[in-house]
């Protein structure tokens, strides 16, 4: 806009908003109508379910929005249905990948609908086609300039449409730093600001390197990590803020430990030093690799009486999967907990309907007994069906005996015990979706974190304790967060948690990537580096 007016024949927004907006005008040439639907994932997952039931793959061994995410990969690459490899992601679906989504694209032509990945793969093949030569002539007098932000995190497809717009006057101008691209997992493709001037011939690069928010100490210190990559454009980051304070480096011998030495050296810096005022809480951050290192430091901050905020997630004892286990543990120490039963009564699904949990609560009610015994009254009669009365006498057996391994039992051995044998762990590594993973790594953690106190009993309580301090999301207070979650922000002091081999770098990443792996990991290590304004703190 200028001088408050819009500027007549700009177009402005997201890649998909733009291509949809094209694709309004051009549909027929694809085969839809111009008021075509576009999907969210929900409805994509119930278009896709029935297409796989027909082929007889098991929806619940791989969930239609996990399917999705494999189709969704090919489409940010651009592929369409009849140019995907057959062999490629040959696990998945038992192999049916490629003709599902060859079908689950004819279907979506059928109800005159796409998806948010076709926005830009229905354009790309619009605009390739040299039938439609006068569309995208059309669109190069239409846009004599190109300007891109956050160049580093397009796709192969964005990348596409930009070099078919782009080639009318050859006036585009991105901006991005390659040392900030830390989304691959997600289809950001490095490589497209890598081989900008190879792409567009002529092409002046100019270098932004100075830095307005970090002291020279860091800046330096992430130019030392970035360094190592080899494929980077290459920088060197200066600021007109002074040499600034060292990076500190604390080596710890445990997380328990980690967590400890950063809520004292917090304290420490809302101190007032050397004629300046001390830091607020407001401006300090502790950003970790993955989301299960929040506890340690969550139980610290608590017990130290610091407020705190965990952004982009739930507080550790607020995730879905550690409410469930911590029912299973509930239910083992106090058998009439109604809340907690009822929280995993059918969690893994053990074929219990809402009509037999209100037949149970019926009879609780009706004689002012205990869900527990309830079940235990009905499952001696003819009042459920056999099946679900076998399902809810092993489920009140299981519970028997792990309640009479309490008293000889460690108890964190007893609790990943009970984790395995009701089938709860078993269930989410057998769970495809990508929150999985990490919803493993927590319930480990949780695991790991009751070993510090003196019994079952003691640690439920100690977590009760903890639900009814925890502080309200507003106020000053102690952002925890992880590292792809702070890029963007800036913070006076941050602490850079578990740079421990494995853990940051990913073990993972770097078993699925290699070399590519580690390079997005130091990239990674880089946006942590210079989310700090004054101070640095590596653990």
């Amino acid at each position: 806009a200028a001088g408050g007016q819009p500027v007549e024949g700009w177009w402005l927004g997201t890649f998909h908003s733009l291509a949809a907006r094209m694709l309004r005008r051009h549909a027929e040439r694809i085969g839809l109508s111009s008021n075509f639907t576009i999907l969210d994932p929900d409805d994509q997952a119930r278009l896709l379910k029935p297409l796989m039931e027909e082929k007889g793959i098991d929806t619940k061994k791989w969930p239609p929005k996990v399917v999705m995410g494999f189709i969704e990969r090919w489409k940010d690459r651009a592929l369409k249905s009849d140019q995907v490899e057959d062999n490629e992601f040959r696990e998945v679906a038992d192999g049916k990948l490629s003709e599902l989504y060859r079908n689950y694209q004819a279907r979506l032509k059928a109800v005159n609908a796409c998806d948010f990945g076709d926005l830009l793969l229905h354009i790309i093949t619009i605009l390739k086609d040299p039938a439609n030569a006068d569309i995208l002539a059309d669109y190069h007098r239409r846009f004599r300039y190109i300007l891109v932000d956050e160049y580093q995190d397009t796709n192969v497809a964005q990348y596409l449409w930009l070099r078919l717009l782009a080639q009318g006057t050859g006036n585009i101008c991105c901006v991005g730093d390659d040392d900030q691209s830390i989304y691959a997992w997600r289809g950001a493709e490095v490589g497209n600001i890598l081989r900008f001037e190879k792409d567009f011939p002529g092409a002046r690069v100019v270098r932004l390197e100075q830095n307005y928010r970090s002291s020279n100490a860091i800046l330096k210190a992430a130019g030392a990590v970035i360094g190592h990559n080899a494929g980077r454009l290459g920088k060197t980051l200066w600021s007109d803020k002074g040499e600034g304070e060292k990076i500190t480096v604390g080596g710890l011998w445990d997380s328990e430990a980690e967590a400890r030495w950063v809520g004292e050296q917090i304290e420490q810096l809302q101190h007032p030093r050397g004629g300046q005022a001390g830091f607020s809480l407001g401006q300090i951050a502790v950003l970790v690799r993955t989301g299960f290192q929040t506890r340690e430091f969550e139980e610290r901050f608590i017990k130290l009486g610091l407020p705190y905020r965990v952004v982009g997630g739930p507080r550790f004892y607020e995730r879905m999967e550690i409410r469930d286990a911590l029912a299973y543990f509930r239910v083992t120490v106090q058998p009439a907990d109604d809340l907690a039963l009822e929280r995993i009564i059918n969690t893994p699904k053990r074929g219990l309907g809402d009509s037999t949990v209100n037949t149970l609560y019926g009879h609780a009610r009706r004689h002012g007994i205990c869900l527990t015994q309830a079940i235990r009254d009905l499952t001696q009669t003819d009042e459920i069906k056999p099946k679900v009365r076998e399902t809810l006498g092993k489920l009140m057996d299981d519970f028997e005996r792990w309640r009479s391994l309490i008293p000889n039992m460690p108890h964190a051995e007893l609790a990943a015990q009970i984790l395995d044998e009701s089938g709860y762990m078993a269930m989410w590594k057998t769970d495809k979706t990508p929150e999985a993973p990490g919803r493993i790594e927590n319930l480990k953690e949780l695991i790991g974190g009751m070993q510090e106190y003196g019994s079952l009993s003691e640690f439920l309580e100690h977590v009760s304790l903890v639900m009814e301090n925890r502080e309200a999301g507003a106020g000053d207070g102690v952002t925890l967060m992880t590292l792809h979650g702070a890029k963007g922000l800036e913070f006076d002091c941050v602490f850079l948690a578990g740079w421990e081999e494995g853990l940051f770098p990913s073990q993972r990443t770097m078993d699925e990537s290699g070399m590519k792996g580690l390079e997005e990991e130091r990239r990674l290590a880089y946006v942590g580096l210079t989310r700090a304004r004054k101070r640095v703190f590596i653990s």
